[in-house]
Parts: structure tokens; sequence; C-alpha cells
């Protein structure tokens, strides 16, 4: 938004930040965050092209890891793209709560998985929630910030 999204648009962004959208905005204005504000852009472009191209060669799951206050299920143009979003289960209420509040539609291909990863086995988490391996599910993981 402050860079007039050359690289990447969320639509969802502000809306989800709900009454903190303000503040947030008005922080990332300063010079100093612009090189954090790009490399945010640019590792959402690629991944979001990178499900792009993986959804042409088959994939039918996305996984977000950390999803956080990602939107990409939310947006997701892939009508036979089911995603997952994984992370601690006090997060995912959290958002959800957000989710909520911002009018923002759950999509029926969105499911979640509550994981803490520092004490739950992520494999046996994904084998035990329908992870598909033969669908070729693609993984996002795109850390904090």
């Amino acid at each position: 938004m402050l860079d007039e999204a050359k690289i990447f648009a969320d639509p969802l962004a502000l809306p989800i930040l709900g009454p903190d959208a303000e503040g947030a905005v008005e922080r990332g204005r300063s010079d100093a965050r612009r090189p954090m504000r790009l490399f945010i852009a640019a590792r959402h472009r690629v991944a979001e092209d990178a499900i792009a191209t993986a959804v042409r060669a088959g994939t039918r799951q996305v996984v977000v890891l950390g999803a956080g206050l990602d939107t990409f299920a939310y947006r997701n143009p892939f009508s036979e793209v089911s995603v997952m979003e994984i992370d601690h289960p006090a997060t995912q209420a959290w958002k959800r709560q957000r989710l909520h509040d911002a009018g923002i539609p759950v999509p029926t291909a969105t499911r979640y998985l509550g994981v803490d990863f520092e004490t739950t086995d992520l494999e046996t988490a994904l084998a035990g929630a329908g992870i598909d391996r033969h669908a070729r599910p693609v993984f996002v993981w795109l850390g904090p910030r």
C-alpha cells in the first residue's frame, strides 16, 4: 500500500488488522521501515508465484505454516485448491476473531490445524489432519515480519 503495490497487493491486510490498521500504516511510513516493507512484499510475491506454479503442475493443497495473519486462504484464486493454516491454537483463535470482526468470510476450502511447534511433531500432526502427500501439497512458511 505504501509502495503503490508494485510488488504485491493484499486487499485484506488492513481489514484484518482492524483497529490497529491506522497505527500500523503510520508506523510503516518511516523510511527506516521501507527495506522491511519491500522484503515482506517480495517474499509474499515469491511465495504466491510458487503456489501458482505448483497449482499449474497439479498441486491441490497449500499448507501455510505459522499462518499468523496471512490472508492467502481468504484471497485464494484457485477454486480447486484447499488451504490448511497451521499455527498455535491461541494464535488461530485470535486470527479467527479478527476475520470475524472484519467480516472476512472463511472459505469452505480453508482448514485450521492447531499446532504448538515447540511441543508437537509436525509430521504426526499433518498425518492426523489428512494431508494427502499424493496431492503434492505446497508448503509456505514465511516467518515473522
